[in-house]
């Protein structure tokens, strides 16, 4: 494979594991409004915490890609051709 292709290939693995990151905040965004529209629709208060956000190392998908987007970016950018 080219230079160019180990490049794109990077790029791609560390986009998607910024994609995956945004989901699961979105999600855990959803997932407590859900909640809290739930008790507001009984006319009650909920007592709840804010939005308890995933961590980055919380989902073991999102640091892989990440690591072997960087590294094979890197790869692209230091091999001769």
């Amino acid at each position: 494979m080219s230079n160019h292709v180990y490049k794109i290939l990077g790029t791609i693995l560390m986009i998607v594991s910024g994609l995956i990151f945004t989901l699961e905040r979105c999600i855990a965004n959803i997932s407590n409004s859900l909640i809290v529209a739930g008790f507001a629709s009984d006319g009650t208060v909920p007592d709840l915490k804010l939005v308890e956000y995933p961590k980055f190392t919380d989902n073991l998908f999102v640091v892989l890609f990440l690591i072997f987007g960087i590294l094979i970016f890197a790869y692209g950018l230091i091999r001769k051709r």
